[in-house]
């Protein structure tokens, strides 16, 4: 029985998005029904890797390319000027820009909304060397989201102050040259309803710049500095409406507006040199790098209202700088920061005493360069006041990724265990790469939860969760183990769970949160695997209805397989040759032979 031919067009139709164009396409020799469904699909998905690369040297093969142009062009022919939803494209070089442009320009006339372009070839002169984009896609009025990648560049400047895109709300550029017009502030003028700008290995255009738009919610940009110098001059971000914030760049000199009221999360990745590092380290008021370099106190004042803030160790370091005129940020919730070994942790101890509700602090990576100002934090130095601004800090929840299991890492642990005042759950999680050894057993994952004095005893605890986590760590090995963290205090009482790589995960009284996370992680791979098999069971209807309807195909196919294979296929699970299928489609139907052919060639 047909169970997919059976269902209606606009379901059919629904299927097949899910579907490659090449995959969709496919179905169009199933029967005279099924011909021409597939340019009825909403949606183009073109990748000439998907086409082109089944086997090495392929691509350049003789009339390959043209092939696959030309199966495009057909395609569009076919689909006529019905409207299109989305329009994906992915090409390489060889390709002719002239027919892509036209392919563009196809999908635009017929009211496209979202198209994505991944373009990773230069122009059709051999003196331009950067691909120029149509000019129709400059002022269409119907897209809603854009997608630009490019390892030749994205060239955006011809148009200038020409382009507006009146619907437009995403906005995606990934290249190693993005050339814009003359200024960001322009340029973002034309579109009014930007809600989102994603913008990847960008070098400023101007040493002055300024992101400003009523619009935006997210922006997110990758900065490479000016693009003759290193540091810019000025950068501004006049975006009140701006709710996400990931920003890297290097340094710049001034950052004379920053109006981000209603930021509730933000990235944070400044970049620094070598003589910038110095210099922070022996700050010089006659210096006019050092003093730049002070102006960062005015963007991280425009972030004080955050709810989520995560910060690189570069910007780390160069805070220790605007220590005094740093912010309050009463709104926040959650810290991450980022530690390098080679990176200070000057400015936490002020930063940790600015975030007065602060509730999460994550850590990736605890090794730090050390210097006298960090020991108010850490306990790298001996000094009087340790862990000072840790006791007026209201942490409750503490997670330490990137644990590499070194005696320093764990009287840091220790340390935080004594002074964190509100400190009740702590989890510890191994280097992905390299698990951490401890006592001869492989650690993944350290919890200490909190409990009464009262409640129950360390050695309980551990002979209990010894015997859970694995049965071949000793309750001597555990104890070890937890001393090397255990607070020396007493006024804080932790019991220690440990995740051991390779060991069943705990099924019985386990913590509530463990069975939770647990529960969510296997809930998260049935959907996948459902997902997995609704997909897999598309492709083998497919398979199954082209070979019960048509009788040559399915003799052909039973005269490729063996005795062997034969039997296989009655009394195993039903083998389905998607490769041989393809081969004798091509053979057979004379109307896709070529562009069959040019795919599995």
């Amino acid at each position: 029985m047909d169970r997919i031919g059976s269902l209606p067009n606009d379901v059919i139709c629904h299927i097949l998005s899910f579907l490659t164009t090449k995959e969709a396409g496919l179905t169009s020799i199933l029967s005279k029904r099924w011909r021409n469904l597939f340019t009825l699909v909403p949606s183009l998905d073109i990748d000439d890797s998907v086409f082109l690369i089944h086997e090495e040297g392929k691509r350049e093969r003789d009339g390959i390319l043209e092939s696959f142009m030309d199966f495009v062009d057909r395609v569009l022919a076919l689909q006529g000027d019905t409207h299109i939803k989305k329009f994906s494209l992915k090409c390489k070089t060889g390709i002719d820009t002239d027919r892509v442009n036209l392919w563009i320009c196809n999908v635009l006339q017929r009211g496209v909304k979202s198209l994505e372009l991944v373009l990773d070839f230069h122009g059709s002169d051999d003196d331009n060397y950067m691909y120029f984009l149509p000019d129709e896609m400059f002022v269409s009025t119907k897209l809603v989201e854009l997608s630009l990648r490019s390892e030749f560049g994205v060239d955006w400047s011809r148009r200038g102050a020409d382009t507006f895109l009146p619907m437009l709300k995403t906005l995606t550029f990934e290249s190693t040259w993005i050339l814009l017009c003359e200024d960001l502030e322009v340029f973002l003028s034309a579109f009014p309803v930007l809600e989102e700008f994603h913008m990847a290995d960008i070098a400023w255009p101007q040493m002055d710049e300024s992101v400003s738009s009523q619009s935006l919610r997210k922006l997110t940009i990758y900065a490479s500095g000016f693009r003759d110098f290193r540091n810019p001059k000025s950068i501004s971000f006049d975006t009140p409406n701006l709710v996400y914030l990931e920003y890297s760049d290097y340094v710049a000199a001034d950052y004379p507006k920053v109006n981000l009221p209603d930021l509730a999360e933000a990235v944070l990745d400044l970049k620094l040199n070598g003589r910038d590092i110095l210099l922070i380290r022996a700050p010089n008021d006659e210096d006019d790098v050092s003093l730049r370099l002070r102006n960062v106190w005015k963007l991280i004042t425009g972030l004080r209202n955050v709810q989520r803030l995560i910060i690189s160790a570069e910007t780390l370091e160069v805070l220790s700088l605007c220590c005094e005129s740093m912010p309050v940020f009463n709104n926040l919730k959650c810290l991450g920061i980022i530690s390098a070994d080679d990176l200070g942790w000057q400015a936490m101890p002020v930063l940790l005493r600015k975030c007065p509700h602060v509730e999460t602090l994550v850590l990736e990576g605890l090794l730090h360069y050390v210097t006298d100002k960090c020991g108010d934090v850490c306990d790298c130095i001996s000094r009087e006041d340790k862990g000072r601004s840790l006791l007026s800090c209201p942490v409750k929840k503490l997670e330490i990724r990137e644990f590499q299991g070194t005696v320093r890492e764990k009287e840091m642990i220790r340390h935080f265990l004594e002074y964190f005042p509100c400190l009740d759950d702590m989890e510890v999680y191994a280097d992905d790469q390299n698990a951490t050894n401890l006592e001869g057993n492989i650690i993944f994952k350290i919890i200490a939860h909190k409990v009464d004095e009262e409640e129950v005893s360390t050695k309980t605890v551990l002979l209990l969760y010894g015997k859970l986590f694995s049965e071949s760590m000793s309750q001597t090995q555990m104890e070890e183990i937890s001393s090397q963290f255990t607070p020396r205090n007493k006024k804080n009482k932790y019991d220690f769970f440990y995740i051991l790589h390779g060991a069943p995960p705990p099924t019985q009284e386990m913590s509530q949160d463990l069975k939770e996370q647990l529960d969510a992680a296997k809930t998260k791979l049935a959907e996948f695997n459902e997902e997995y098999k609704e997909r897999q069971r598309v492709h083998d209807a497919m398979f199954d209805g082209i070979v019960d309807q048509n009788t040559m195909i399915a003799s052909a196919l039973k005269a490729r397989q063996s005795a062997a294979e034969s039997e296989a296929s009655n009394d195993q699970e039903k083998k389905r040759d998607f490769g041989a299928l393809f081969e004798i489609m091509a053979y057979l139907s004379p109307d896709f032979a070529t562009a069959l052919t040019a795919t599995w060639d």
